[in-house]
């Protein structure tokens, strides 16, 4: 596993060293949707790629698959994207869409050349364990702590990281070769996301998602704060694209050619809430009592729970964790496409 510095052309050529035949599975990525940080994402996804592509052959690998995401389809809300769709992500898309479009052309190219078989994924929006950064953030952690601002008004496809996991172990064995393959899964609003984890949580349900009116003056506000602290905005144009679009993809090749699964959406949110409060990033549901109305307060007292930040505590707990197999090896801090 190449974490830190993994576009630098040394420490791959090192990690697939004395390998027989290696598969290797790309999954870095840069997903950031501030545009100050255009450069350095763009560094990171193409020009890791780059590098990727390099070493591979050297290597002697005998497949690539290539972690990409929907987003390199650009912003297609309501249009059921397919493998063979046309991108709109050079007009409509934002730079991380535009950067994993750019990696997968050059992963196309170097499978026409012949010096590398290679498949590309397209995951939809990812749920599950690993996930301290993406929707356990913008969605779990606020529901928990009360403190959600918005119930998005959009829909959007979701899918189980296990669902992923298994569809790149498919990959390396599939009959396919210098293609894409989109990953989808549940279809739902983030209406129903938000109730559902609600209910998970045991936390009031909300009754309706947010007017667009609403919305729209929240990132107006975003970006003029922004602008002012010269900050990352809160709700950046792509955030607020995803919030209130609507992502639908056909993945029958998939579900053909890898055996994707299907996942519901209750299950793949009751593992991500299982798998926060098993790294302390969310409390586990106490009874009620005067200790939890001193200790937590009134919300405390009401859900019995509370989550903690991000931070540190993820850090670490991805830290104690080795890698099965691989000696003085830890997980990287996953990134949700």
């Amino acid at each position: 596993m190449i974490g830190e510095g993994a576009s630098a052309p040394g420490s791959i050529d090192r990690a697939l060293t004395g390998l027989d035949e290696p598969v290797v599975f790309h999954l870095a990525g840069n997903t950031t949707t501030w545009s100050q940080q255009r450069a350095a994402q763009w560094r990171d996804n193409v020009g890791g790629t780059v590098t990727l592509l390099e070493s591979a052959p050297r290597a002697g690998a005998r497949r690539l698959v290539y972690t990409s995401s929907i987003s390199s389809y650009g912003w297609q809300p309501g249009v059921r994207l397919r493998e063979d769709s046309p991108s709109n992500v050079e007009t409509k898309g934002d730079n991380y869409g535009r950067s994993k479009r750019a990696a997968e052309h050059l992963v196309h190219r170097a499978a026409a050349a012949g010096a590398l078989s290679t498949v590309t994924l397209n995951p939809v929006n990812i749920l599950g364990p690993g996930d301290v950064s993406n929707w356990a953030r913008q969605l779990i952690l606020p529901v928990a702590n009360d403190s959600l601002p918005v119930v998005p008004p959009g829909h959007a496809s979701w899918i189980a990281v296990h669902d992923v996991v298994d569809a790149h172990l498919a990959a390396v064995d599939a009959p396919l070769a210098g293609t894409n393959v989109i990953l989808g899964g549940v279809e739902a609003s983030f209406l129903e996301v938000v109730r559902t984890i609600a209910g998970l949580l045991d936390k009031p349900v909300p009754a309706a998602a947010t007017p667009r009116p609403q919305l729209v003056a929240l990132f107006a506000a975003s970006q003029v704060k922004a602008a002012l602290t010269r900050s990352e905005p809160e709700l950046s144009l792509a955030k607020y694209r995803r919030a209130t679009g609507n992502l639908v993809v056909d993945d029958a090749l998939a579900r053909r050619m890898l055996g994707l699964g299907r996942t519901s959406l209750e299950d793949m949110l009751a593992a991500t809430i299982d798998w926060l409060r098993e790294v302390d990033l969310l409390l586990h549901r106490r009874p009620r009592s005067a200790r939890d109305e001193r200790t937590y307060g009134r919300r405390g007292r009401r859900a019995g729970l509370r989550a903690r930040r991000p931070g540190a505590l993820a850090r670490r707990a991805f830290r104690q964790r080795p890698v099965p197999g691989v000696r003085g090896a830890t997980p990287a801090r996953p990134r949700y496409a």
